[in-house]
């Protein structure tokens, strides 16, 4: 589970100890159970998944004998994982026995650099101004409380080599092997570090110039997901064996994801307490992830799902969660906010920028509007964008100023004028709920040819907020910008809107930032365990 850099390697991997048990018996299915199987009769997914409840190891110091056998085993899992996935072998993957200490290092020190101290913060800041975060939350205590312990295997794609757990029993490293060594064959037949590095750069070779330097393709976020996703099919393949099955002919066992009932096994007392963007972000590149690889699978096949999926990677989240955009290769509007600075002369600079993508936007719906509009609005999103600013007399603050010394512009695109209607009448009754103090504004007098087809306007504790519905199905959103400055923002953006054109989005999305982070890494392996542990579960029924 790692590419860009192996931290992430070490998150999903982590999260497949609760069921690592299950994954064993598809090594050897008619292996004695100590339940009612009859010798050389194979064993059910229940017989399995049986066993994976009954197993309450903790912490096993793996002997030398163990070692070897484990060792051996990669070969032979490496051999499945590329036939599953039609990946060729290129070249053997090296492999080593770790401790905690090693895993504790690997982890916090590949990415505990300043510029992802910074990049966490201003995320931090304008998911508290979005309202996707509470004004004191404080992120980083949070995933530190959060962090999961049960790492269980991560492939390095720098040293090309699988580190092995040696306090974790033999028989739950194995499955795991078939998640990580996924990895290893997408690294040696696409060279992981660079094709998700040419996500990041993709916007780049561009013609136009970005309106703002921090703004990146998106499409690495989403290329993440494809990585995370083919490696799961493969490893609910090789629990899927002994029954001589496959993610490809049992996709019901994909798409129960999907049912409220396996969403809410990430509802532990530290998940509930978790907002709701948290959940969203974590759960995406194995949630999503997978039900992309599903339907992919489902539509063409094997060569569709792997190879094709890094000939052709999806763009962005939309595309992810809506594999059908993909499949269909959907244009979706760009959105690109203008650059505004010499219109607030000195009075601000800019604090970050980014995309609001449709991850971005369910996540806010399910927040403030619930479930059911997120589930039917959401599919309408057709691109965002947003900057925010800090006011210069705050410069000087500290790295993280308060919302209340930021103001935020925001630039949404839907489908259709109904559903950019429904989205401006959510994000103006939200309002009342991301501001302690609101009181309706009466709408301003506008000329008729320049009017938007509605408006809301709200003065809060932090300054107005205008939410306008324009007529090319855009949503236009200032937030404590005075009047004055807020009308010459709209301005600008609406002389701008002929270069609003086809193509992919010019911004990361702003949530997704977080999975660069080692401590949103921990925070990670405790939702993918449930939603694995729930799958076997059911598997069982």
């Amino acid at each position: 589970m790692t590419f860009i850099s192996a931290v992430r390697g070490c998150a999903l991997a982590c999260c497949f100890s609760a069921v690592g048990a299950f994954g064993q018996q598809g090594v050897s299915p008619q292996a004695p159970t100590g339940d009612s199987t009859a010798p050389g009769q194979s064993q059910s997914l229940g017989d399995v998944a049986r066993r994976v409840r009954k197993d309450t190891t903790t912490e096993i110091k793996m002997t030398p004998e163990d070692t070897k056998k484990l060792f051996e085993s990669v070969d032979k899992i490496f051999a499945f994982a590329s036939e599953d996935s039609g990946f060729p072998k290129k070249a053997t993957v090296k492999r080593q026995l770790v401790g905690p200490a090693d895993v504790e290092k690997f982890t916090r020190g590949r990415l505990a650099k300043e510029e992802y101290t910074q990049r966490f913060a201003q995320a931090e800041m304008t998911m508290k101004k979005f309202g996707l975060l509470p004004r004191d939350f404080n992120l980083r205590e949070f995933l530190v409380k959060a962090n999961g312990k049960n790492v269980a295997g991560y492939y390095d794609e720098e040293t090309k080599s699988i580190s092995l757990l040696n306090w974790i029993p033999l028989e739950k490293q194995e499955p795991i092997l078939a998640h990580e060594l996924t990895h290893a064959l997408q690294d040696q037949n696409f060279g992981l570090k660079t094709w998700m590095k040419a996500g990041e750069e993709a916007q780049q070779t561009g013609d136009s110039k970005k309106p703002y330097e921090d703004n990146n393709d998106d499409s690495s976020s989403a290329r993440h997901a494809v990585v995370e996703g083919q490696a799961m099919v493969v490893f609910m393949d090789y629990l899927l064996a002994p029954v001589h099955r496959s993610v490809q002919d049992t996709p019901g066992l994909i798409y129960q994801m999907e049912e409220p009932a396996v969403q809410a096994t990430i509802d532990s007392e530290m998940m509930h307490n978790a907002p709701m963007i948290l959940r969203e972000a974590g759960a995406f590149a194995y949630r999503e992830g997978l039900i992309f690889e599903g339907e992919l699978l489902a539509k063409g096949g094997k060569k569709m799902a792997f190879a094709g999926g890094f000939a052709r990677p999806p763009r962005n989240t939309h595309e992810v969660i809506q594999p059908q955009a993909y499949i269909d290769h959907e244009k979706p509007a760009m959105v690109a906010i203008p650059d505004v600075r010499q219109l607030l002369s000195d009075q601000y600079e800019v604090y970050d920028s980014g995309g609001m993508g449709e991850l971005d936007v369910r996540a806010l719906m399910r927040q403030y509007g619930g479930r059911r509009v997120a589930e039917e609005l959401s599919t309408s999103w057709q691109g965002g964008a947003y900057v925010t600013f800090r006011r210069t007399s705050k410069a000087e603050a500290a790295i993280s100023p308060a919302t209340g010394d930021l103001a935020l512009l925001y630039v949404s695109h839907w489908k259709t004028e109904q559903a950019a209607e429904r989205f401006a009448h959510f994000y103006a009754g939200a309002v009342s709920q991301r501001y302690q103090k609101v009181t309706p504004q009466p709408a301003e007098t506008c000329p008729a040819n320049q009017c938007p087809l509605s408006a809301g306007e709200f003065l809060t504790e932090e300054g107005p907020v205008i939410v306008e519905h324009w007529s090319d199905n855009t949503v236009i959103v200032s937030e404590s910008f005075d009047q004055a400055t807020a009308a010459k923002l709209r301005s600008a953006i609406r002389e701008n809107s002929a270069d609003v054109h086809a193509g992919t989005l010019p911004h990361d999305e702003l949530t997704l930032r977080l999975t660069d982070l080692p401590d949103f890494v921990g925070f990670q392996v405790g939702i993918g365990e449930k939603i694995l542990a729930e799958i076997a579960k059911r598997a069982s029924r």
